[in-house]
């Protein structure tokens, strides 16, 4: 099954078990989607690409969100793990700052970016 089909089907469940983390999920989707447009308007001569994309750590058996900024001379790339215990790990290879809001999520992914010179 392809990874973006775990992904739906672990977010399915969650909306089920967990109706709350199920809404700050949503929330830091929408977070994630208005600030990739923000940073595409404001650098758009320097940003080349982007994706967002929906995967599943199959080791872990949890969703991810991956995020991608590039330009022809570097990429910054972050992953939004979405524990089954509830809360958000910011970074990548599921090391990084823990969140349990989706708020609180997009304001490390912003710091993340901050830090890598993309805002």
């Amino acid at each position: 099954m392809a990874n973006s089909a775990l992904h739906a089907i672990a977010i399915e469940d969650l909306r089920i078990s967990h109706p709350a983390f199920h809404q700050e999920y949503c929330l830091l989707v929408e977070g994630i989607s208005n600030l990739i447009f923000r940073l595409a308007n404001k650098h758009g001569d320097y940003i080349t690409y982007s994706t967002f994309t929906e995967s599943y750590d199959r080791a872990s058996k949890e969703p991810i969100l991956q995020m991608v900024l590039g330009s022809h001379k570097n990429e910054f790339y972050l992953h939004a793990y979405i524990s089954k215990d509830g809360g958000f790990i910011i970074g990548k290879n599921g090391v990084g700052s823990s969140a349990q809001t989706g708020a609180q999520a997009l304001s490390f992914i912003e710091e993340e970016i901050h830090k890598a010179g993309w805002l």
